[in-house]
C-alpha cells in the first residue's frame, strides 16, 4: 500500500490518502507560490492580500481534490486487477502537475508576447500562431507533468524506504507548515513592502484618490443631462466639488492624451504619440518612457488598483492589482454567453439604448446597403463599448473593496465609441437629410449611453467608499464632423479640444465651475492630494485652487526633481497575437488607415 510498488486490492485507504494528501499538498504548494509571486499574466496582475489567503486555499484544495479524483478514476480498473498503489499515485500526480502547467502556460503566453515579429515577417498568421501556441501548451504541459510526477514518485519511494511510516507523516506536516508559512509571509511582505518610504509623508494617513477616465465625455452632452436629472451620480459629485473644462492638446489622439494624463508629461517625454508606433505595432506599455502615477504611488509602498487604462498591456508587477486594457478582448465572448444564460441577451441590452431592432444577420446585405451600415454601428462600436465598460467596471467594483487601493484608476471608453458613430442622429442639423425614422431609432443612443455611464459611475463610487477623493476626467470633447470621409461616412462625430474635469471628495473644495485645468495637471494634483512629492519635470501644475486649505496645511506641497529613472522601468518594445485585431478595430473607428 505504498508508493514503492507494493500491490493493493480494492485500495480504499490508498484512495482516500491519495485524494486528501495530493489535493491538500498541491493546494498548499501553489498557494505558497501565489503568496510570494502573486498572480501575474501579460494581461493582469493581482497581489494576494491577507483576507484572501483562506478562501484561496479552500478553492485550491477543492480544485485539486477533484482533479485527484479524476486521476484515481483513470486507474480504478487497474487497482481492481491488483495494480500497484504507486501507479495510482503517479496518475494522480501527473493529472495535477499537467493541469497546473496547462493553466500556468495559458496565463503566461496568451496573448503571446513577442509574436508580432513572426506576423510582420509573413511567416505565420495570427490564427496559426494561436493554434501552434495551444498545441505547444498541451504537449509541453503533458510531457512536463509526466516527468515531474515520475521524479516526485521516485523521491517519495526513496523517502518511504528510509523513513518509518509515522516519520513520513511528520515530514509531510512539516512541509505543509512550511508552505503555509511561506504563503503568509509572502503575502505580508508583498503588501507591506516600501520602495521609497523615506520620501513618504509622516504622520497622517495617506488620502485615497481615484481617477476615473471617461473617454470623449463632453460638457455639451453631459451638462444638459445633468440638469435634466438623468445623471444623478455626476450631479452628486459636481454639487460637492469643482468642475469645468479640461483642456487637451492636439493632436487629439486618445492613447497619447491618456498617457499624458497618467504621467503629467508631454508625448516627447512619455513616448506615446499615436495609436501605433512607427512600425505599425499598436502602442503598449513597453513603449512608455515615463513613470505613470500608479508606479509613482506604488514606489512608496502604497497599494494601487488600475483597471482598463489605455496603454497598460503588458502589465508590470505591482502592489495591489493592475488589469490591462486588453483583457476585455478575451472576456467579451464569455460575458455575452453569461448574459444570454441570465435571460437578457446582449443584443436585447443593446436595443435598450435606442428605439431600433438589431438584425444579427445583417452581414448578408452588401456593405453599401443602409441596413448593413446601421446594424454594423450597433454590432461594433456600441457592442464594443458596452461590453468593454461592463467588464472593466465589474472588475473594478469587485476588486476595489477587497484591496482598498490608495490610488485607483479606471478607464471607460464607450462614450467615445458611440459619439463617433451616432452623432448625426443625436444632432442631425449640421448634416441635413437624415431620415426621421433613423433619428427616432438612433437619436437617443448617445444620451442613453451617458445614462449607462452614470450608472457605472455610481457603482464605482460605492465600491471606492466615502473617504475617496475622486477626479473624473475626459481626454477631449466632441463635435459634429463636417468633413465626412467618403470611405467611412458613418463617422459623424469627431474630437474637440475641451474635455471634462470633476473633482470631489474630502480634499476638494465645493468650488463650483473652474477654468484653466489641463490634461497635464491631473497627475501632479493627484500626488499633491495624497501628500506625495510632485515631479519638477512634470509639465502640469497642482490645481491648488480646488484643494481645501486645511488639506494643504496637513499635506503641504513638496517636490522632487524627477521620478525617473528611479521609478521608471527599462522598456523594450514587444507585440502580441492581438495586434491584428486591434489594428482592424482602429481602422473601423477611423483612427488609422
Amino acid at each position: 500500500m505504498t508508493g514503492d510498488g507494493h500491490r493493493t486490492r480494492g485500495g480504499g485507504p490508498v484512495v482516500w490518502k491519495t485524494l486528501v494528501f495530493s489535493g491538500g499538498g498541491f493546494a498548499l504548494a501553489v498557494g505558497a507560490l501565489l503568496g510570494v509571486a502573486g498572480l501575474r499574466t501579460s494581461g493582469f496582475v493581482l497581489t494576494l492580500v491577507p483576507s484572501q489567503v483562506l478562501p484561496i486555499l479552500i478553492a485550491l484544495a477543492v480544485v485539486y481534490t477533484v482533479l485527484s479524483g479524476v486521476g484515481l478514476l483513470l486507474t480504478a480498473r487497474a487497482r481492481k486487477r491488483g495494480g500497484t498503489a504507486g501507479a495510482s499515485e503517479r496518475a494522480v500526480m501527473t493529472t495535477l502537475f499537467t493541469a497546473t502547467l496547462w493553466v500556468t502556460l495559458v496565463l503566461m503566453f496568451l496573448p503571446l508576447k513577442g509574436s508580432e515579429a513572426f506576423v510582420r515577417a509573413d511567416t505565420l498568421t495570427t490564427l496559426q500562431l494561436n493554434v501552434i501556441g495551444l498545441a505547444v501548451v498541451l504537449v509541453v504541459g503533458l510531457v512536463a507533468g509526466w516527468l515531474l510526477a515520475w521524479v516526485l514518485s521516485v523521491v517519495l519511494s526513496f523517502l518511504r524506504m528510509r523513513i518509518p511510516g509515522r516519520g513520513i507523516l511528520v515530514l509531510g506536516a512539516v512541509c505543509a507548515a512550511l508552505a503555509l508559512l511561506i504563503l503568509i509571509v509572502g503575502v505580508q511582505v508583498r503588501t507591506g513592502v516600501t520602495g521609497a518610504g523615506d520620501m513618504a509623508p509622516a504622520g497622517a494617513e495617506t488620502p485615497r484618490v481615484a481617477i476615473i477616465g471617461v473617454d470623449g465625455c463632453d460638457w455639451e452632452k453631459l451638462g444638459p443631462l445633468v440638469e435634466s436629472g438623468r445623471l444623478p451620480n455626476f450631479r452628486r459629485i459636481m454639487d460637492r466639488g469643482a468642475y469645468g473644462p479640461l483642456m487637451s492638446e492636439p493632436p487629439l489622439v486618445s492613447p497619447r492624451i491618456w498617457t499624458t494624463i497618467a504621467t503629467g508629461k508631454t508625448a516627447d517625454k512619455h513616448g506615446i504619440r499615436d495609436f501605433v508606433n512607427e512600425a505599425g505595432v499598436p502602442v503598449n506599455a513597453t513603449m512608455i518612457s515615463a513613470a505613470p502615477v500608479w508606479d509613482i504611488v506604488a514606489s512608496f509602498g502604497l497599494p494601487i488598483g488600475v483597471v482598463g487604462w489605455y496603454v497598460t498591456w503588458p502589465v508590470d508587477e505591482v502592489n495591489g492589482f493592475l488589469v490591462s486594457d486588453r483583457l476585455h478582448s478575451l472576456l467579451r465572448g464569455p460575458v455575452q454567453m453569461v448574459q444570454s444564460l441570465g435571460g437578457r441577451p446582449t443584443n436585447e441590452r443593446l436595443e435598450s439604448f435606442g428605439e431600433f431592432t438589431f438584425d444579427a444577420g445583417y452581414k448578408r446585405y452588401p456593405r453599401d446597403d443602409l441596413r448593413f451600415q446601421l446594424n454594423r454601428i450597433v454590432d461594433e462600436p456600441l457592442r464594443w463599448g458596452y461590453l468593454r465598460d461592463a467588464i472593466y467596471s465589474r472588475v473594478s467594483t469587485t476588486l476595489t473593496p477587497r484591496y482598498r487601493p490608495a490610488l485607483s484608476a479606471v478607464y471607460l471608453r464607450g462614450v467615445d465609441f458611440v459619439q463617433h458613430f451616432f452623432w448625426k442622429y443625436a444632432d442631425p442639423e449640421p448634416f441635413g437629410g437624415v431620415p426621421e425614422e433613423d433619428i427616432s431609432a438612433y437619436g437617443g443612443v448617445i444620451d442613453n449611453y451617458y445614462v449607462y455611464t452614470d450608472t457605472l459611475l455610481g457603482r464605482l463610487l460605492e465600491a471606492l467608499g466615502n473617504d475617496i477623493n475622486v477626479i473624473v476626467v475626459s481626454d477631449h470633447g466632441f463635435k459634429p464632423r463636417r468633413d465626412l470621409d467618403p470611405g467611412r461616412p458613418q463617422l459623424t462625430g469627431t474630437h474637440d479640444v475641451a474635455g471634462v474635469i470633476i473633482a470631489s471628495g474630502p480634499a476638494f473644495r465645493a468650488a463650483g465651475r473652474i477654468d484653466g485645468a489641463t490634461i497635464f495637471d491631473i497627475t501632479p494634483t493627484a500626488l499633491a492630494v495624497m501628500g506625495l512629492p510632485v515631479g519638477e519635470d512634470m509639465d502640469g501644475r497642482v490645481l491648488t485652487e480646488i484643494i481645501r486649505q486645511e488639506h494643504i496645511a496637513v499635506y503641504p506641497l513638496s517636490f522632487v526633481p524627477s521620478y525617473e529613472p528611479a521609478v521608471g522601468k527599462e522598456r523594450g518594445e514587444v507585440g502580441s497575437t492581438m495586434d491584428d485585431s486591434i489594428r482592424e478595430q482602429l481602422k473601423s473607428l477611423g483612427y488609422i488607415e
